[in-house]
């Protein structure tokens, strides 16, 4: 068994800064919300804010792949390892190798790349999808290529790795693999495909996200004082001073909480519960939606 490790300190590098720089940009876009007042650029610089922060953690999350990523290869198969994915293949199903000179119409949209990492999935005229692994640039990486698909890798020494591979090829196997992936078990969880968490739960986030863009776009043209609350006849209850309206966005976030919550620690053992608690949730985010129209309209 040799073990060929990719070189991916420029990768690395570039990770970390651009990891870095993207925490940076959160922070600069949480400060500007704090310090300018409460308008329509609050709630964009906070969607900012957080997309950034996402972004970040992709980042980082690949970077820290590329620290552990390493080509495992002996009589049976050829291991992939980058960070916590592991793809094997089979060397009785390799069909081909080849060389970017050998590829047609390379796309690679799907792929995160810069100096010293390129990982995702490529496509190319008459090839199967395309997995890179990869730290090199293109005219370095093997294509190797299988029937279900290809994988580009860069080991350290193009030529080495080729005649260790053909030998082994030539040995044979001493046991029968299968062309198998393994990854982090959360992308495995039914949940991710079940329509009731993007239809319900996901609705009500996006329906508080809304509000809240609602409200900050709203504030500034309010009076200093509100009527949150009104008798039958539509006599004032309850005045109060117009921040008291990001209350309602409070309560939005606490039903979140609260109901999708407690939905996502039922959702395995007790569906029909966790479905009648973000049936509710949505119900009670359309509630605050109504009380909130009511109150910027009744002060138009």
């Amino acid at each position: 068994m040799t073990e060929w490790f990719l070189d991916g300190r420029l990768g690395q590098i570039l990770g970390i800064v651009f990891t870095a720089a993207l925490i940076l940009l959160v922070i600069l876009m949480l400060g500007l919300a704090i310090v300018n007042p409460v308008s329509i650029l609050t709630f964009v610089l906070g969607l900012g804010a957080i997309a950034a922060l996402a972004c970040a953690g992709f980042l980082a999350y690949w970077t820290w792949g590329l620290s552990h990523a390493a080509y495992t290869l002996d009589r049976n198969a050829i291991i992939i390892q980058w960070g916590a994915y592991e793809r094997q293949v089979p060397l009785s199903a390799i069909q081909n190798v080849l060389t970017v000179a050998d590829i047609q119409g390379l796309r690679l949209r799907g792929v995160l790349r810069w100096p010293g990492l390129w990982v995702g999935v490529g496509r190319a005229e008459g090839l199967n999808p395309i997995y890179f692994y990869a730290s090199k640039p293109l005219t370095d990486m093997l294509f190797i290529q299988t029937a279900a698909r290809v994988y580009a890798i860069s080991p350290g020494n193009k030529e080495d790795f080729i005649a260790a591979l053909r030998e082994r090829q030539e040995m044979g196997p001493t046991q029968e693999v299968e062309e198998s992936e393994r990854h982090p078990a959360i992308f495995d969880w039914q949940s991710w495909r079940d329509p009731m968490i993007w239809g319900l739960l996901g609705s009500s986030i996006l329906l508080w996200v809304l509000l809240l863009g609602l409200l900050t776009w709203r504030f500034p043209l309010l009076p200093p004082e509100i009527v949150l609350q009104t008798d039958a006849e539509g006599a004032p209850l309850l005045i109060a001073g117009a921040s008291r309206i990001f209350y309602l966005a409070l309560l939005g976030a606490i039903f979140l909480v609260l109901n999708g919550g407690a939905g996502i620690v039922f959702y395995r053992r007790e569906r029909m519960l966790t479905r009648v608690l973000w049936l509710g949730l949505l119900l009670l985010q359309s509630s605050l939606w109504i009380a909130a129209l009511s109150i910027l309209l009744a002060t138009a």
